[in-house]
């Protein structure tokens, strides 16, 4: 019985590793050049395991990861050519659900970029397609570069009219600091 029992533990233990193994492997060759990305990510923060990896390209080109520190805390971490260029633990900002809840009921930010927007009616984000945190570094000129957290939630989806465009929220506050409505639906 005993001898049944450890086979059994050590075929599950073996079956659970493949699998994460091939969860990555498959990750990251839909993304060129994230596996040294995640690397550096790893290598240079707190980051203690990759469970989440994106490209990000809303202010730069790079990659987004997300995963616990030693101590099993969320971090978000963006990397660009190898290099880390920024890292925020995610209970400082608003949660995925936060965000979305926040993209349903839009209010503009208080700090806007540009002031021609405070009279542009925003959407409600009726299904949200893809969402995702950014930094908002310093040397990048963006439509939410005024974002008071200095990071922000990048929600992409169909809108309450039908069309589909970006929402850009405030990390902290979900206030929006930008919309754009695209012509043409890119799933």
């Amino acid at each position: 019985m005993k001898k049944t029992f450890w086979i059994s533990v050590f075929v599950l233990t073996v079956l659970i590793a493949g699998a994460v193994f091939a969860v990555r492997e498959v990750t990251y060759s839909q993304f060129e050049g994230a596996e040294d990305d995640a690397q550096a990510a790893l290598d240079n923060t707190v980051l203690n395991q990759v469970q989440e990896a994106a490209p990000f390209t809303a202010g730069m080109e790079g990659f987004y990861f997300a995963g616990p520190d030693k101590q099993g805390h969320r971090v978000y971490v963006w990397t660009a050519d190898n290099k880390v260029v920024a890292t925020v633990y995610a209970d400082q900002g608003l949660s995925k659900d936060q965000a979305v809840e926040a993209a349903k009921k839009p209010v503009w930010g208080k700090q806007l970029v540009r002031e021609d927007l405070k009279n542009q009616p925003l959407q409600a984000l009726a299904e949200v397609y893809h969402a995702t945190p950014g930094p908002v570094l310093p040397t990048q000129v963006s439509e939410f570069s005024t974002a008071p957290s200095k990071y922000v939630w990048e929600l992409y989806g169909k809108m309450a009219n039908g069309e589909v465009g970006y929402t850009y929220l405030d990390f902290k506050s979900g206030d929006v600091l930008w919309q754009c409505l695209l012509t043409e639906p890119q799933k």
